[in-house]
């Protein structure tokens, strides 16, 4: 009896357990070519169990059975040639002048996305269309967000590819820690000094106004104009319906900040197995004496973008060190001479190459993604950030004992080729690279498969509530005590107030018999 009783229970734990064919609609709106690397990972994954996916995005690829992309194709022609985003002049602001960038950044997104004819295409779906779940990345901002209305509030849960933000307490609850936790403009550690600590909380108290007073009120006002949807809430209501969020954190290398039940850390879950080496770059990497180095600087910041002189200095480093060979991501044509030990290529198997036992180090813009994928090979780093998070990334991984830093503003080929040899030549850096790989590896399941777990967690629970942080009802003031801690400091000066008070009147009668007595 016992065993049917454990039989059925097990048949009907399966059965909740069993998720059926869902229609996920992406809202992918970060224009950004690595998140989008990041999100497409995520949303083939989906796919191959079985899911369809509808995308909405600036970026796209080859599609491929049961995933479909819907183009929004006026973003980056808005951002780069109507609005002139220049990246390199964005890389010379100061971490507040770039907060204001960042705004326009955001709602120069929006704008695009307004007028692309690929949101016609999404609008024109019928109203009683059936999503049973809608990803959006949340990196930009709730642009796009009025389609979870069009198609009636499926369970909307949230992601980034871009760390863990502030704003995301915006969007889930939960508490911000500004003593330990640097804004992502900052080239700040954990441990702050006290000036740290002050300009970091300055900053971040400036980014949460610019994005609850400007930013949130520009993209309603433009999305209401252009959507019409007359009993649609306010934007932040409707990002704050957020079931579950997605964050791309692990503590081997990011602030170890306590999160929501439902904020799932999912750091590296786009490192996938890598492949073996094409056959033209295994005889090459082969070939070096003392092993390989690849040199790339993500997918913003290009390496034909940054100079002739500056190509010549590496070109000139790279020479110098024949015993190395060196893979350079380079996007287009270099009409300069190479010397053997260098190739070049427009696109390279990134992670392959991070993989490869003969690989010494990286030269890498310090992105978060190229930081996460060396991370877990066990790569060390050559750092030349430029903006946003790159600064941050490399002062976590100085601090770490496992990069050297490159100046993009003061180099010449002697720093370049001082600072490679330092980081390949030293083998504490490897050692400790090999340290925070064990870390970061070590986990009980794949962070995509944990991703994918939680995701049809929501489909399975789709009004699930029990995750949700309490601080978004209990408002900025309540969750962090403002009210108690002003109670408190009323209670105190009254207390001190009373004690004056009753001191004056003491000393005061005392006087006045004092004064009866000589009279």
């Amino acid at each position: 009896m016992r065993t049917n009783v454990s039989l059925v229970a097990l048949c009907a734990l399966a059965a909740l357990s069993a998720v059926q064919t869902a229609n996920i609609l992406c809202i992918m709106t970060v224009p950004s070519p690595s998140h989008h690397i990041w999100n497409r990972v995520i949303m083939e994954e989906l796919v191959a169990r079985g899911h369809n996916v509808t995308v909405v995005s600036q970026d796209g690829d080859a599609s491929r059975t049961n995933l479909t992309y819907i183009m929004l194709e006026k973003v980056y022609s808005t951002l780069y040639e109507d609005e002139g985003l220049d990246l390199l002049e964005v890389s010379k602001e100061t971490p507040f002048q770039s907060l204001f960038t960042f705004r326009e950044f955001y709602l120069g997104m929006c704008r695009g996305a307004l007028k692309s004819n690929g949101l016609n295409v999404i609008l024109n779906y019928p109203d009683s269309f059936r999503f049973d779940l809608v990803l959006y990345d949340f990196g930009c901002g709730p642009c796009l967000l009025p389609l979870l209305h069009k198609f009636n509030y499926p369970p909307l849960v949230a992601l980034t590819a871009f760390s863990n933000p502030p704003y995301s307490v915006d969007i889930v609850g939960g508490h911000k820690h500004f003593a330990y936790t640097p804004h992502y403009a900052l080239p700040y550690g954990f441990d702050m000094s006290f000036a740290e600590r002050a300009y970091n909380t300055y900053l971040c108290l400036w980014d949460a106004g610019l994005r609850k007073f400007t930013i949130l009120p520009q993209l309603d006002a433009m999305v209401r104009d252009r959507f019409g949807f007359n009993d649609m809430p306010y934007l932040q209501a409707i990002e704050q319906r957020t079931v579950l969020m997605l964050v791309n954190t692990n503590p081997a290398f990011d602030a170890p900040e306590p999160l929501p039940p439902n904020v799932i850390a999912i750091g590296g879950a786009h490192i996938k197995e890598p492949k073996p080496l094409p056959s033209d770059l295994e005889q090459f990497v082969g070939k070096a004496k003392k092993g390989a180095v690849l040199f790339s600087l993500g997918s913003n910041i290009r390496s034909d973008m940054i100079g002739e002189q500056r190509q010549r200095m590496f070109i000139e480093a790279f020479r110098q060190m024949p015993d190395y060979h060196f893979l350079w991501k380079f996007e287009s044509k270099l009409n300069l001479p190479l010397p053997p030990n260098v190739i070049i290529r427009p696109w390279l198997p990134q992670n392959s190459i991070l993989n490869h036992p003969r690989t010494r180090g990286f030269i890498t813009h310090s992105g978060g993604l190229s930081t996460q994928e060396a991370s877990w090979f066990g790569v060390p780093l050559i750092g030349m950030p430029f903006f946003v998070d790159q600064h941050r990334n490399l002062k976590r991984s100085l601090i770490g004992g496992v990069a050297e830093p490159l100046d993009f503003g003061a180099l010449s080929t002697e720093k370049i080729r001082a600072t490679v040899l330092k980081v390949l030549e030293t083998p504490i850096y490897r050692e400790n690279m090999q340290r925070r790989a064990m870390y970061f590896r070590d986990q009980p399941e794949k962070p995509l498969d944990r991703a994918i777990w939680w995701i049809e967690y929501v489909l399975r629970h789709p009004t699930v509530e029990h995750l949700r942080s309490p601080t978004l009802k209990l408002g900025t003031a309540k969750s962090n005590l403002l009210d108690v801690y002003g109670f408190f400091a009323g209670v105190i000066l009254f207390v001190l107030w009373l004690a004056v008070f009753i001191a004056r009147r003491i000393c005061c009668g005392r006087k006045m018999k004092s004064k009866k007595k000589l009279q």
